[in-house]
């Protein structure tokens, strides 16, 4: 008896063959090594804290980023997006982070009491993380 089953659809003879358990667990093993080869899968991490500060008097923003990696030349915080309330002001990007872990970005900006500010840190890898900001809360 053959292991050949097949089936009539509307007026075709479709084989079917049955797949082996080996072919299923190459398929699982080969699926799981190309997962964990791959940088971004398995070791990008967006940043792990982002904290902001206004200064009122100097109108500066300054942006400390916590990214921990072991090259910053090939992962790092790759784009700053600021906000305030609600539109868009400006977008920087970078080719590199200044140091392996944590570092602080300053950003002239002319905000008031009341103003909300928004700052996203996108990792060049994977992932990011936004905060907000409130002036004179």
């Amino acid at each position: 008896m053959s292991s050949l089953k097949q089936t009539r659809v509307k007026g075709n003879l479709m084989s079917f063959n049955r797949v082996s358990p080996k072919a299923y667990i190459f398929c699982l093993v080969l699926c799981f090594m190309a997962i964990s080869f791959w940088p971004a899968a398995t070791y990008a991490h967006g940043p792990g804290d982002v904290t902001l500060n206004y200064d009122s008097n100097s109108q500066t923003l300054s942006v400390t980023i916590s990214h921990s990696v072991s090259n910053p030349q090939k992962h790092y915080i790759k784009e700053i997006t600021i906000t305030k309330n609600g539109k868009p002001l400006e977008t920087y990007e970078y080719k590199n982070q200044p140091g392996p872990s944590s570092f602080t970005y300053t950003y002239n900006v002319k905000a008031k009491e009341g103003d909300t500010l928004k700052v996203k840190a996108k990792c060049n890898y994977f992932g990011s993380k936004t905060r907000e900001l409130t002036i004179g809360k």
